[in-house]
């Protein structure tokens, strides 16, 4: 279970990479556009609007893989092994809970989204599709904090055995 949720964390990251890619890419033909041409990319702020949202929440779960958000651990590292190991357990499943409630809210408004048919302004995409990719990255994100959660306790456990 646990290298399908880190090799599905990856497949994300890079699909979340692509689009950064493309983001990139169009930017650029439309700076181009508009100071060679003076014509812009048409959607280019809608496709970067709706891209930004993807990047970020497909790779919030890859980032937490390879454990990479930024920690302030001057006080918990003060402390023994155990206990930092038990604080980033207590910490990894209270990222969980709040993961899953965003998960949650963010499932109501993208059903919100698709009754209420609301596109963007250049090119009338739909918008419930990019709150459900973030419900994915999020829900993903829920389950490897308590991966996480779970290892960290784990640790303590056979501590205490030796």
């Amino acid at each position: 279970m646990e290298r399908i949720i880190q090799r599905l964390s990856k497949m994300l990251h890079v699909f979340a990479q692509i689009i950064l890619l493309f983001m990139a890419v169009m930017i650029t033909l439309d700076v181009l556009g508009r100071w060679l041409f003076k014509t812009p990319v048409t959607g280019t702020v809608d496709f970067t609007e709706l891209g930004l949202s993807v990047v970020i929440f497909l790779s919030l779960a890859y980032t937490h893989v390879k454990e990479e958000h930024i920690t302030i651990d001057f006080v918990v590292e003060r402390f023994s092994q155990r206990i930092q190991w038990i604080v980033e357990s207590i910490i990894h499943l209270l990222i969980a809970v709040l993961m899953v409630l965003v998960s949650w809210s963010t499932c109501h408004y993208a059903i919100r989204l698709f009754h209420a048919n609301t596109v963007t302004g250049d090119l009338s995409i739909p918008l419930y599709p990019i709150a459900i990719l973030a419900v994915i990255g999020s829900i993903l994100f829920a389950f490897i904090a308590i991966l996480h959660s779970i290892y960290y306790l784990q640790k303590v456990v056979h501590q205490n055995e030796s």
